[in-house]
């Protein structure tokens, strides 16, 4: 197989905006899980942990909002903003979905802050990933 031509299919892979989302939301499940995970814990060394427990989910809600937009716009390679700004719109969805599939209650005022904030925390993200990119290194390339 020409060496040319795998290249070109590896630069292909990491453009594609709708995996790239994918990617993000995974790493953004995945940042959550253990988020929830260190914030219960900690929540355990309180007196009454239901008081501390709404804004630690909103921390781990924004926590991994920025961690799903920087790996989005990591993978996808360019368009920081609109990348990340994507993926927090797919983490507010799927916090609603699943809200309501589970028959649970959504506070209107809370869900009306926190949506747009963790869109723009997860464009953030994503403008933070877009930054840090480094030039490639030119590789000669033996026959």
């Amino acid at each position: 197989m020409d060496k040319a031509y795998v290249r070109t299919k590896e630069k292909a892979c990491g453009k594609n905006l709708a995996a790239s989302v994918l990617i993000g939301m995974l790493a953004s499940l995945i940042a959550a899980v253990a988020a929830l995970l260190i914030f219960s814990a900690a929540a355990m060394k309180f007196d009454e942990p239901d008081k501390v427990s709404p804004a630690f989910g909103v921390a781990a809600l924004l926590i991994s909002a920025l961690v799903g937009g920087f790996t989005a716009v990591r993978a996808h390679g360019k368009r920081g903003l609109s990348t990340g700004a994507l993926v927090g719109l797919a983490i507010v969805l799927l916090i609603a979905v699943a809200s309501l599939i589970a028959g649970t209650k959504i506070s209107t005022a809370v869900f009306g802050i926190t949506a747009p904030v963790a869109v723009l925390t997860a464009a953030l993200g994503g403008i933070a990933g877009a930054g840090g990119r480094k030039k490639a290194k030119k590789r000669k390339i033996k026959y």
